[in-house]
C-alpha cells in the first residue's frame, strides 16, 4: 500500500475513504503530502473517484476538472436555488462515483458549496446532503480566503449567510452534516529544514515571534547567477507585470504585438490579458483560460517557440507544441435587488484576445499550490490579506532557497481569527473514531444498495450509544437512521433495552431517543407519549415520522394520515424523502382507501436500486388488477405481470440485476410511463 502507515492521520483518512461513506475535511500545512496522499489513496482503494478544484491550475495539479465546469455552475454568485446544468456524460459519472474530492477548498465560497449540494440532490434524486455521496474537502484554511468582489456580490452573500467571511464551511449543506476534520501533521516538503518548518507553523497559527522574524529577515538578499532559475512572487499584479516586461525586453529577437478587440463597454482594468500582447520567441507565458480540449488550463506555463502575424506557437513542459486560438470574454455589470434577492446581470461588452500573459513573475494568489526550489518574495509594496505571508513563504522548499527584497514586519503575519477557531476542531480522535465506527457499520450495506440493512445498523448504534449515555452521538446516529430509512417492517422488535436515563429528563433530545427506541421495541403507546412530549417543544420532520408510525402500529390510521399530510409539507418532491413516500403509499392503500401507486412510483424514481419498492408496487398493482401494458419481449416485464408470488418475483428481480441489468432499466422505464388512473366501478 502506498499510504504512509506510520502516519496516524494518514491512516485515519485512509480508513474513512476506504471503509466508509462519511464526508470529511482533510487539511494540513504546506508540504504535508495532501495531494500525494489523495493520488495514492485513489490507487489503493477500490472506489470510483471524481476530483474537482476551483481553478484550472488546481484542477490540473489534482488530476481532475473544475467545479464550475463539472457541475455546470454559473460564474457569478449562486443563489439558494442555483442548480447546475450537467450534461448526460457528467450525470452518469456522478451516478457511478463513490467519492467526490474537492481540492483547494479554502478558495471555494460557501454559496458554491450549496449550489453543488442542490445540484447533486436534484441529479441523484436523493435528499441526503450532496445526494448521499461521500465528499472529501481538501485544503488549508490558513492559506488565502475565497475571493469576493466588493459591492453587489459581497452585499448579496452577506444577505444570504449573515457573515463577512464566506469560507466553504459556512455553507448550509455543511451545517447539516458532521464534518470531522483531519489535519496531516508530518511535513514532507520542508522536512530537511526543521528551523524553517517551525517558523512556518508559527506564521500559520498567528504565533510568530521576534526571533522568527529575525531568522526570516536574514534572507534579505538578491539572488545571483549562480542561484539558477528563481521565480519572483509578489502581492500585486502590476509588480509582476513590470518584471515580466523587463524580462521580455532582455530577449534580443523580433517583438510581435497582438492587438485585442473591445466591443461595447469593457473597463481596461478588468481585462483578463493585455489589450496589446507583446511577445518574443523565448518568452515565458501563462495561459489565462482553460482549453476546451483540455490541453492546458488556466495557469499552465509555456514557452513561445514561433510567432507569425496571426499565430502564436507555444511549447508546454511536456514537450507538446500547439497553436493558441483566440478567446472572447464578456463584461458583466451586476446590481443586487434586495426585494427579489437576486443579482441583475447585463452584458455590457466583450473582449477578444489570445489567452496568454508573460510569466517570469507571479502573484501570491496564483502561486497557491505550487512549490519552488528558489523563490524571491517581493515585499516592496507590502502584504495585505490574512494568510498571504504564510502562502508566500510556504511555496519554497527551504529557508536557503528564499530571497527577500526587504525585511518582513510583524504586521504581515496575521491570520483570520475565525479560521483559528475552526482549526480547534482538528484531529478530534473521539469524533473521528465515532465516524469510522458508524461508517464501517453501514458501508457494505450502502455499497450494495441494501438500505434496510444500513438503517438497522444505524438503529443498533443508536441503542449502543444511548446505553453508553452518549446522547450527542446517539442523536447523530438517529438522524442518519432516519435519513437512510425507507421501509421499517423488519425493524420492529429489534431493540431490546430502553435506557431509563432517557425518560423523565425534561430535555427533548433524550425524550426523542426514548420515543425512537420504544417504537422499535414494540412499546407503541410509550413511543407516542414520548414523541408528543417532543413535539410540544420541538416540531420537526423526524418527530412527525415517529408519531405517524406509532399511530399506525396502534391502528389509529386516520390520525396517522393527518400526520402524514403535515409531514409531506416538509420535503420537495424533486428530492423526496424515501421513507415518507413508502409509508404514505402503503398506509393509503391498506388503511385509508386512497391509491398509493403514484407515491410508490416516485419512490422507485428516487431509489431505482431499491428492489422492495418495485416488489411493493407490483403488489399494489395486483390489488387494482393492473399490469405494465401489454406483453413485451422483456422477460422481466412479463414476470412482473405474471401470477408468481412476491418472494419468487423478488428473487427473479435480484437475478436480473446481477445478470441482465438492462432488463431492470427497461422495467423501471415502463413503470415511469405507466398510467395509474383507477377506473371507478
Amino acid at each position: 500500500m502506498t499510504i504512509d502507515t506510520q502516519n496516524k492521520e494518514q491512516m485515519l483518512a485512509y480508513e474513512l475513504i476506504a471503509h466508509t461513506n462519511s464526508s470529511f475535511f482533510l487539511t494540513g500545512r504546506a508540504g504535508t503530502g495532501k495531494t500525494t496522499f489523495l493520488r495514492n489513496v485513489q490507487k489503493a482503494v477500490g472506489k470510483q473517484f471524481i476530483t474537482l478544484a476551483p481553478t484550472g491550475v488546481a484542477a490540473i495539479l489534482a488530476g481532475g476538472d473544475t467545479i464550475h465546469s463539472f457541475f455546470g455552475l454559473p460564474m457569478e454568485v449562486c443563489t439558494p436555488d442555483t442548480c447546475g446544468r450537467m450534461n448526460e456524460t457528467r450525470i452518469l459519472s456522478l451516478l457511478h462515483a463513490d467519492t467526490i474530492i474537492i481540492d483547494e477548498v479554502s478558495m471555494v465560497r460557501c454559496d458554491i458549496i450549496d449550489a453543488i449540494d442542490l445540484t447533486m440532490r436534484k441529479v441523484l434524486r436523493n435528499n441526503l446532503p450532496f445526494g448521499g455521496k461521500q465528499m472529501v474537502f481538501v485544503g488549508d484554511m490558513f492559506q488565502l480566503p475565497p475571493v469576493v468582489r466588493r459591492g453587489a456580490e459581497r452585499e448579496m452573500l452577506y444577505d444570504f449567510y449573515n457573515t463577512d467571511n464566506f469560507f466553504f464551511y459556512k455553507a448550509y449543506a455543511i451545517r447539516k452534516i458532521r464534518l470531522v476534520k483531519i489535519e496531516f501533521q508530518k511535513v514532507y516538503r520542508q522536512d530537511d529544514d526543521k528551523e524553517f518548518l517551525h517558523i512556518l507553523e508559527n506564521v500559520r497559527l498567528n504565533k510568530v515571534t521576534p526571533e522568527n522574524i529575525m531568522q526570516i529577515n536574514k534572507r534579505v538578499t538578491q539572488p545571483t547567477a549562480d542561484d539558477g532559475m528563481v521565480i519572483t512572487v509578489t502581492s500585486l499584479n502590476k509588480t509582476a507585470e513590470a518584471l515580466n516586461l523587463q524580462k521580455l525586453s532582455e530577449i534580443k529577437s523580433e517583438e510581435y504585438i497582438y492587438e485585442g478587440v473591445i466591443e461595447g463597454r469593457f473597463e481596461e482594468k478588468k481585462l483578463p490579458v493585455d489589450l496589446n500582447l507583446h511577445l518574443k520567441v523565448g518568452a515565458q507565458v501563462m495561459f489565462t483560460r482553460n482549453d476546451m480540449m483540455r490541453r492546458w488550463g488556466n495557469g499552465t506555463l509555456a514557452k513561445v517557440v514561433k510567432l507569425t502575424k496571426d499565430e502564436i506557437h507555444v511549447q508546454l513542459d511536456n514537450g507538446c507544441t500547439y497553436v493558441v486560438p483566440c478567446c472572447s470574454w464578456d463584461s458583466i455589470n451586476y446590481e443586487y435587488d434586495h426585494q427579489e434577492r437576486k443579482l441583475k446581470k447585463e452584458v455590457t461588452g466583450s473582449f477578444t484576445q489570445f489567452p496568454l500573459k508573460l510569466a517570469w513573475a507571479i502573484t501570491i494568489h496564483k502561486s497557491q499550490g505550487m512549490t519552488f526550489d528558489k523563490m524571491q518574495l517581493d515585499l516592496r509594496r507590502g502584504l495585505f490579506a490574512a494568510g498571504q505571508l504564510y502562502v508566500a513563504l510556504s511555496r519554497v522548499r527551504s529557508l536557503d532557497g528564499l530571497f527577500l527584497t526587504k525585511s518582513i514586519v510583524p504586521q504581515y503575519a496575521h491570520t483570520c481569527q475565525e479560521v483559528i477557531s475552526f482549526a480547534n476542531g482538528y484531529n478530534n480522535e473521539q469524533l473521528i473514531n465515532n465516524e469510522i465506527e458508524s461508517g464501517k457499520a453501514v458501508f457494505e450495506a450502502l455499497h450494495n444498495n441494501d438500505y434496510d440493512e444500513a438503517a438497522k445498523q444505524y438503529l443498533l448504534l443508536v441503542e449502543k450509544k444511548a446505553n453508553n449515555d452518549d446522547i450527542k452521538e446517539a442523536m447523530q446516529q438517529a438522524k442518519r437512521f432516519l435519513d437512510n430509512l425507507i421501509c421499517d417492517d423488519n425493524l420492529y422488535g429489534c431493540i431490546k433495552d430502553i435506557p431509563q436515563t432517557l425518560l423523565g429528563t425534561g430535555h427533548w433530545a433524550p425524550t426523542f431517543l426514548a420515543a425512537l427506541l420504544c417504537l422499535y421495541s414494540d412499546k407503541y403507546e410509550q413511543a407516542l407519549n414520548c414523541i408528543n412530549e417532543v413535539l410540544n417543544k420541538h416540531l420537526c420532520q423526524e418527530a412527525l415520522y415517529i408519531k405517524s408510525r406509532a399511530l399506525t402500529k396502534l391502528e389509529r390510521y386516520k390520525e396517522a394520515d393527518d400526520v402524514n399530510v403535515e409531514l409531506a409539507n416538509y420535503f420537495d418532491m424533486s428530492t423526496p424523502d424515501a421513507k415518507v413516500l413508502y409509508m404514505i403509499a402503503i398506509l393509503n392503500e391498506a388503511y385509508i382507501g386512497e391509491p398509493g401507486l403514484d407515491y410508490m412510483r416516485k419512490l422507485i424514481e428516487a431509489k431505482p436500486k431499491y428492489d422492495k419498492a418495485i416488489v411493493s408496487l407490483r403488489m399494489l398493482m395486483k390489488r387494482h388488477r393492473m399490469t405494465l401494458g401489454s406483453p413485451t419481449e422483456s422477460e422481466l416485464v412479463n414476470i412482473f405481470n405474471s401470477d408468481i408470488d412476491d418472494e419468487a418475483f423478488a428473487k427473479q428481480l435480484d437475478e436480473h440485476r446481477k445478470n441482465a441489468p438492462k432488463s431492470v432499466t427497461h422495467l423501471i422505464l415502463r413503470i415511469k410511463k405507466q398510467d395509474f388512473t383507477i377506473q371507478e366501478n
